[in-house]
């Protein structure tokens, strides 16, 4: 499997307008609610995120999104540790992101105004942060067939916001930690790339 910036970007292209378009409608509800209130949404940053990743996640569900809750990363450890109780919404911690799962990659929205990752202070960050670098091909056995299966691939969308408008859109795949510091593989700007590409 291809962890190039521009194989995964192609390959999750419908997804990540679909997060774009969550993440951008997030906004405007927490603009809405503030306004409509007379709130200031900086006297309250989290209630303004939690309104932001509410509406997001509400639109994303077809995609499968649910809080991100620091859970281990390979897919069938989480299957075996995913709460069976679904008569009622389960939001998560309040200012987790989100954590959506494709057949090819792992992809955990996290807001940052910094553009930075989260420091690997967890062990389910460390683990989602430890990857093999996109130039090489790191491959284990299917168990049910005994032949080569890619792993996924761990990716982190970074956004923040600005006048509710989205001012950072960025898809970041870790490469690794040193301690609490993350190594980043690559880095890559989707305002500029996919959503407002250049004319």
């Amino acid at each position: 499997m291809e962890h190039s910036p521009g194989a995964v970007v192609h390959r999750l292209r419908p997804l990540l307008l679909a997060v774009h378009e969550a993440l951008s409608a997030g906004v405007t509800v927490s603009a809405t609610i503030h306004a409509a209130h007379g709130w200031n949404p900086t006297a309250d940053r989290h209630l303004d995120h939690q309104l932001v990743r509410r509406e997001a996640m509400e639109r994303l569900r077809p995609w499968g999104a649910r809080p991100e809750d620091d859970e281990p990363s390979d897919a069938l450890l989480a299957r075996r540790l995913e709460v069976t109780d679904t008569g009622t919404d389960n939001l998560g911690l309040p200012m987790s992101g989100l954590i959506l799962r494709t057949a090819t990659d792992v992809l955990r929205v996290w807001r940052s105004d910094d553009g930075e990752l989260p420091a690997a202070a967890t062990d389910g960050l460390r683990a989602f942060y430890r990857q093999s670098p996109s130039r090489q091909l790191q491959l284990e056995l299917d168990e049910r067939t005994g032949r080569p299966r890619p792993e996924p691939g761990h990716l982190a969308l970074l956004w923040a916001d600005s006048g509710a408008v989205l001012t950072r859109f960025d898809l970041v795949r870790p490469g690794g930690h040193v301690g609490r510091r993350v190594q980043v593989d690559w880095h890559v700007d989707l305002l500029h790339r996919l959503v407002r590409p250049a004319a």
